[in-house]
């Protein structure tokens, strides 16, 4: 896990998934979805999704040198724009809680379909 990253002391729920990589992390219980970016944590119930949907990025992907190696940034394609009603944002300066809040994040569908059975939240098709 990414030093960065700020962990929450105690989780509600059973712990259901945690995804991480260097800059992004994830962790779903069957009452909470947590996501990690360095220094940021966003804290949610997953009662308080009011919608998910899914989104196509059509930003290109970033490359740049590093250490003199030629580095290509991109993430998957499964992207889902989230809003809530209410969540906390958890920094190194405190909690602020806010309401409706939106995220567009990338979801493995491992992720996906734990969200979907413990939230609530019916598919439209």
């Amino acid at each position: 896990m990414n030093s960065d990253f700020i962990r929450l002391k105690q989780l509600e729920g059973e712990l259901k998934l945690t995804q991480m990589n260097k800059n992004l992390g994830c962790t779903v219980t069957s009452k909470e979805l947590v996501f990690f970016k360095p220094h940021l944590t966003y804290h949610l119930f997953l009662h308080d999704i009011v919608s998910m949907v899914p989104i196509k990025l059509e930003n290109t992907p970033i490359t740049f040198r590093h250490q003199g190696e030629l580095i290509r940034s991109e993430f998957g394609t499964d992207y889902y724009s989230i809003s809530v009603k209410w969540g906390r944002v958890v920094s190194r300066s405190g909690i602020t809680e806010r309401e409706n809040m939106q995220f567009i994040v990338p979801l493995s569908s491992k992720m996906l379909a734990y969200i979907a059975q413990y939230s609530g939240l019916m598919a439209i098709g």
